[in-house]
């Protein structure tokens, strides 16, 4: 199992692949599949990216 990232690590990735286009595509194609996995719309007023760390951080996927 691979070790987790830290918060911080994880958003710069998130956050690296915002400034692409086909990065764009797969943020949102992640914040898709968690939805369906945890059934929990995006508020309006929360970014894609706070919305990707919430649900992996509440799944022990990265740390702090």
């Amino acid at each position: 199992m691979p070790a987790t990232k830290t918060l911080r690590e994880r958003e710069k990735e998130l956050q690296a692949l915002l400034a692409h286009p086909v990065g764009l595509g797969l943020i949102l194609a992640l914040e898709t599949r968690y939805q369906g996995r945890g059934g929990k719309v995006r508020p309006p007023d929360m970014s894609v990216v706070t919305y990707i760390l919430a649900h992996e951080k509440e799944r022990g996927l990265i740390s702090g």
